[in-house]
C-alpha cells in the first residue's frame, strides 16, 4: 500500500473548493468508471489523484502521500465540512497516519513511522476499531474509515471518479499538530545509526 485517502460528508464539488482553499488550485479531468481506470500516480506537472462521491459521502485518492497527511488542514477543513478524515499508509518506510475531525475539532490523529521513530504519536480517543486493528498494521487505516462510516471501498469498486491534478504549487499552513508532531519526533528519532533496515512488505 502507498496512497492515502480523504473522506468527507459532502459532495465531490465541495471537497474539492475546500482542499482549493486550502492549497491552491486543482485541475479536473474527465469521469471514469472507477478511480483505477485513471493513468494516476506523479508526472511531470505534480500528481494525478482521483476524487468521487457515494452515498452521500466525497473521496479523494491521494497519490502524492501529502494533502491526506495535512491534519491542521485536515481539522480546518471540517469547519465546512462537518466529517473528515485522512488517512493513509506507505510501507517502505513503515509509515501510517489517520487524521479525524468533525465541525473544527480534532477526534483522532495518529502518525507513525517505523523507519524514523522509536514510537508513534497519537491525540484523542481511540476508535473502536484500534482495539483489533491498530493504526500502525496493516488492515489499521481501512478499518478505522470503516469506524468513522467513511468507508472507500464502495467507491473504490463502483465508481466513479474524476482525475484530479494537483501540483503541490501552495502547501497547507502548520499549525499545532503539525508543532506536535515535529516535537515527537525530536524526542523519538532513532538514535544515529541505530535505525531499522527497510524491508518491503507485501500484503493482500
Amino acid at each position: 500500500m502507498r496512497h492515502g485517502y480523504i473522506a468527507a460528508t459532502a459532495t465531490r464539488r465541495e471537497l474539492i473548493a475546500e482542499l482549493e482553499r486550502h492549497t491552491g488550485d486543482f485541475v479536473v479531468g474527465a469521469e471514469e468508471p472507477s478511480p483505477y481506470d485513471l493513468d494516476l500516480g506523479p508526472d511531470d506537472e505534480g500528481w494525478v489523484l482521483a476524487a468521487g462521491e457515494r452515498d452521500g459521502r466525497a473521496f479523494l485518492l491521494d497519490t502524492s502521500l501529502m494533502l491526506s497527511n495535512e491534519p491542521d488542514m485536515l481539522v480546518a477543513m471540517s469547519q465546512r465540512l462537518g466529517l473528515v478524515a485522512g488517512a493513509g499508509a506507505e510501507t517502505v518506510s513503515g509509515s501510517f497516519w489517520l487524521t479525524a475531525a468533525r465541525d473544527g475539532e480534532l477526534l483522532r490523529a495518529v502518525y507513525v513511522q517505523h523507519s524514523t521513530q522509536t514510537r508513534g504519536m497519537a491525540m484523542g480517543d481511540p476508535l473502536p476499531s484500534e482495539r483489533d486493528h491498530p493504526l500502525e498494521r496493516f488492515g489499521g487505516v481501512s478499518a478505522a474509515l470503516a469506524a468513522l462510516g467513511l468507508d472507500p471501498a464502495p467507491w473504490l469498486d463502483g465508481g466513479p471518479a474524476h482525475g484530479l491534478r494537483y501540483t503541490a504549487a501552495r502547501f497547507p499552513a502548520s499549525g499545532a499538530i503539525d508543532a506536535a508532531r515535529a516535537e515527537h519526533h525530536r524526542l523519538h528519532a532513532h538514535p544515529a545509526g541505530t535505525e531499522p533496515r527497510i524491508t518491503v512488505v507485501a500484503h493482500e
